[in-house]
């Protein structure tokens, strides 16, 4: 079973909104489904009213206020917590044309540095060259756009801090106070394994965004742990595929005998990145024990196979031994 609970958070200070309405939810069903849609303002324990600016789903961050969780496999994770930030509106002439860009580690909460990479973004400084539409007024955070349009490029990697880990980009977010209240978000744990725990979402939007000249935005960068597939995911799949006895005859409609060295190979290789001791079956040897109970046809399009495999794997070294060249050797 699986532990699902929502709260409410300030952005950007990430402590609990007393006055949302939080969720414990015990989920013991797959095909269980959770919906919550956070109201568009609440008071803080100050009285101060507080707009909705975005909720992190555990795995992602939506501007939309309505969000429905689907959960197939509860059993595959213990405790999946979920929250709603809520901010205050900024005012003053210090935000027109001018986008304002944030970071947040999905699971954990906002964090500090500017996700911005500024040789990777393009934006149109001031005639003469200054003042720079980024750093905009000396802010990392902050880029302006009275001069021209700018593209903003994420950064691939984020660290809150030294000691934590780096963090992959997950997607940009244009937020607006208040939230989206059109439709709702869907999120699920489809692709969760059991022992590594809810995991964020890398790479879920392109890493660039653009604004138009004179316009203001508030722009979330979200961040997520890099997927560490646990040793469990190895063990399953290097079962499957030495579930398949390389000598028997394939039969028609199952995976051929070049497909089935293909994925022995793949094996071997995840094998060796574990540290693990590679098996002592050849697949090559399986390969041709197949092949004596082929026909000819069949033996022409295993050569074709095993060819075209060949190939690609050496295309595949050629790239290995490049990375080779180019990484520094551990101390």
């Amino acid at each position: 079973m699986g532990h699902f609970t929502t709260k409410g958070k300030l952005f950007r200070e990430g402590t609990d909104l007393s006055s949302f309405g939080s969720l414990d939810v015990t989920v013991t069903a797959a095909g269980t489904t959770v919906e919550q849609t956070a109201p568009p303002s609440l008071p803080d324990a100050n009285g101060v009213s507080r707009s909705f600016l975005y909720w992190d789903t555990g795995r992602r961050i939506t501007g939309k206020r309505k969000i429905r969780w689907t959960f197939n496999h509860p059993t595959n994770w213990s405790e999946w917590p979920a929250a709603a930030y809520y901010g205050i509106p900024p005012t003053g002439p210090g935000t027109t044309a001018r986008v304002i860009v944030d970071a947040h580690w999905v699971s954990t909460g906002p964090i500090n540095p500017t996700p911005i990479d500024g040789p990777g973004s393009t934006f149109v400084n001031a005639p003469g060259g200054t003042p720079v539409a980024w750093p905009g007024d000396g802010n990392d955070h902050v880029v302006r756009t009275q001069w021209g349009a700018a593209t903003i490029h994420a950064k691939d990697h984020l660290q809150r801090s030294i000691g934590d880990p780096l963090l992959d980009f997950s997607s940009w977010q244009q937020l607006v106070y208040g939230g989206d209240a059109t439709g709702y978000f869907e999120e699920n744990d489809d692709d969760i394994v059991s022992g590594v725990g809810v995991t964020g979402i890398a790479n879920s939007t392109s890493p660039f965004f653009s604004v138009p000249q004179n316009n203001s935005s508030f722009l979330m960068a979200a961040y997520v742990v890099p997927a560490k597939p646990g040793i469990d995911i190895f063990v399953k799949l290097i079962e499957l595929i030495r579930a398949h006895d390389l000598g028997k005859f394939i039969d028609k409609g199952d995976p051929s005998p070049e497909d089935i060295i293909r994925l022995k190979l793949i094996s071997e290789s995840l094998d060796v990145v574990r540290g693990g001791t590679v098996t002592d079956f050849d697949a090559f040897e399986g390969l041709l024990g197949a092949a004596k109970k082929m026909q000819s046809a069949e033996l022409r399009r295993t050569i074709a196979g095993t060819r075209a495999t060949l190939l690609r794997g050496q295309a595949v070294l050629k790239t290995l031994e490049a990375m080779a060249k180019k990484t520094t050797p551990r101390k």
